[in-house]
């Protein structure tokens, strides 16, 4: 004990030392460690979160693209009916008037084409605008949640400019 005096230790200050470095650690975890593990919980429940929608916006788009494509494959159906069938009358016409057939095969041919133009314009038209609203809509609910209201203005004016680009 005296070659600890001698030494400048004390053990009272020791003691009061080992006190107060234990209530400091206690304060701090109730105070800081505790909290600060609720906000890291937080935060990573919000990344999952936000993954979790990104997942589905994916899996809505994939939706989307294979009726897109459904669709195409039913109009090309339809367009192999439509001449199928101008085929045929061209046939029966062609036995009665051979001119007359073959012109009336080419106006056929060409409405045809013309009104299969149409109508997948018209069905890309729409399917393009029904993806970029889901998609702006999804955007903007994930940007709500991650970015500030500037940052939101920002890339939601550069996906409206963007996105009906790079969907054709």
């Amino acid at each position: 004990m005296d070659l600890l005096a001698k030494l400048g230790i004390h053990w009272t200050q020791i003691i009061a030392q080992v006190i107060n470095f234990v209530v400091i650690a206690g304060v701090l975890t109730y105070f800081v460690y505790r909290p600060l593990l609720n906000v890291i919980d937080a935060r990573r429940e919000r990344i999952q979160k936000a993954m979790d929608d990104a997942k589905r916006v994916e899996e809505q788009q994939k939706t989307m693209k294979d009726e897109q494509r459904r669709a195409l494959d039913n109009i090309d159906q339809q367009a192999g009916a439509i001449l199928e069938e101008a085929k045929k009358r061209g046939e029966e016409v062609r036995q009665d008037m051979i001119t007359k057939a073959q012109k009336e095969v080419e106006e056929i041919h060409v409405r045809a084409k013309k009104q299969i133009e149409e109508e997948r314009a018209a069905i890309f038209g729409e399917v393009e605008k029904s993806l970029t609203s889901m998609i702006l809509q999804m955007t903007q609910k994930i940007l709500e949640r991650e970015f500030t209201p500037d940052d939101q203005k920002r890339l939601v004016i550069a996906l409206e400019k963007e996105l009906p680009k790079n969907l054709r």
